[in-house]
């Protein structure tokens, strides 16, 4: 009798466990599906107006979150620290902070992050972060550790700033020098990071790469010397998935501030079709090549006529249309966005195109995600500084996509920005979401796993 006892006394106990680890409409969906959710967002604005942006890009995100309904949130963050990294990590880990200690994430029992923080290291640093955040509801999550070959099981919640190279869960590199030849060597490369969840294996690779560092280069040809850099960083990162550690046994998701630009040479030919162009000289010995203008009506004049060796536009009762230096993109907005919609800068947006076949992508139907306002006020307009581009994409090897595709509810799947009518910094988060089956029955979380929290040295 007593036994009879003791065992009804574990099935209750065991049918408690099993209901406080799930959550309302989603106690069904724990056992046969995961919902996944990934972010790629270039941060680096967030840490000039910590009081401003970050508040609205926290509470942005977070509409997302209730939305989808994530097991797991994979999110992946370009320019931690902003400009001013140097100076300290401090508003890194009180942002990181206060995101994990929301009440958004509270049922998150599981996170691990990785901040670049290494900065004194500049042959490493990359200021990239890959912080992931596992539901309470999911018993099965495991980590692989690139030096062993092996998974390992992951509890509490932990996020690392220091000495990134050593840790043995994480792979990241910064590019070098010669990947973008006569440019100054910056924060840029990619961070890597495997994971097991309910039985799935899956691989998300954090990357930035190199920017259109002068328009006006930009302009010149079709297409510009940055595209080449890139195309050329990123084949390596897609070497090395190969070669080091490949996921073979999983899936992968490439995500990031890929820099991709639209042709600019291409996208103006095609704007200003029958404009006069006009070229402005600085008034020195090299008489480079300060501002290229696009002006209402026919070509007349050839480069050298169009020159002024002042630094001014010659006089003119013409119309700019568009007005392109170093740092300078100003274009008539009725031929940047005509019908309200940017839907025809697509065909210019050609650098996926290099990696075609490789990599997969779902359809772009967002503005571009770059440079936009900074002005708290202004949510969708632009800066008068790049030509708009999506810069900001989260892209999938041949296998993930499949993978997706063969869910019976892949139609679900959703890829969009976050806050698209506020301000959340020069560059809109991506997301995409989707839900796919859970490869293993869930189990009662333990209570140990789903409580605690640790800190230590390399912990913020």
């Amino acid at each position: 009798m007593t036994s009879f006892l003791l065992g009804v006394i574990s099935k209750l106990r065991g049918l408690i466990l099993r209901d406080d680890t799930m959550t309302g409409s989603r106690s069904n969906d724990a056992v046969e599906n995961m919902n996944y959710l990934i972010i790629t967002a270039n941060v680096g604005t967030l840490f000039e107006d910590p009081e401003g942006i970050q508040n609205v890009w926290m509470e942005e995100v977070f509409k997302v979150v209730k939305e989808r309904q994530p097991h797991l949130i994979a999110m992946h963050c370009q320019e931690i620290g902003g400009k001013d990294y140097k100076s300290s990590m401090e508003p890194v880990k009180e942002f990181f902070d206060k995101l994990m200690s929301s009440e958004a994430l509270n049922e998150f029992v599981i996170v691990r992050g990785y901040l670049d923080g290494d900065f004194d290291h500049v042959d490493q640093y990359t200021a990239l972060g890959n912080i992931y955040f596992v539901h309470k509801s999911v018993n099965n999550a495991m980590l692989f550790n690139y030096t062993s070959g092996e998974f390992e099981d992951v509890s509490e919640k932990k996020v690392f700033s220091k000495d990134i190279p050593k840790l043995s869960c994480v792979k990241k590199e910064k590019f070098e020098q010669n990947f973008f030849p006569d440019c100054r060597w910056s924060r840029k490369g990619y961070c890597r990071v495997r994971w097991r969840i309910n039985g799935q294996v899956i691989e998300f690779v954090n990357i930035h790469l190199f920017h259109d560092d002068n328009n006006l280069v930009s302009i010149k040809s079709s297409p510009s010397p940055y595209t080449s850099y890139r195309k050329r960083a990123l084949k390596f990162v897609l070497n090395r998935l190969q070669e080091e550690s490949p996921c073979r046994d999983g899936v992968s998701f490439v995500c990031g501030d890929f820099n991709f630009r639209l042709d600019v040479k291409s996208l103006v030919q095609k704007l200003c079709p029958a404009s006069k162009q006009q070229v402005v000289r600085a008034p020195t010995e090299e008489e480079e090549v300060i501002r290229v203008v696009y002006r209402n009506g026919e070509s007349e004049s050839t480069d050298d006529e169009a020159s002024v060796t002042n630094g001014n536009e010659e006089s003119t009762s013409d119309e700019v249309l568009v007005k392109i230096e170093k740092k300078v993109f100003e274009v008539e907005q009725s031929l940047l966005r005509p019908n309200s919609s940017y839907s025809h800068l697509r065909r210019f947006d050609l650098e996926p195109n290099d990696v075609e076949g490789k990599l997969m992508e779902f359809d772009v139907s967002f503005p571009p995600t770059y440079p936009f306002s900074e002005d708290t006020s202004n949510g969708e307009g632009y800066m008068d500084t790049r030509c708009p581009s999506w810069c900001d994409r989260i892209l999938l090897t041949q296998d993930s996509w499949d993978w997706i595709h063969s869910q019976e509810n892949h139609g679900n799947a959703v890829y969009d920005t976050i806050g698209s009518n506020v301000c959340m910094g020069d560059h809109k988060p991506v997301y995409l979401a989707f839900t796919a089956a859970a490869q293993k029955p869930d189990e009662p979380v333990p209570e140990d796993k789903a409580q605690s929290s640790t800190t230590d040295e390399a912990t913020t």
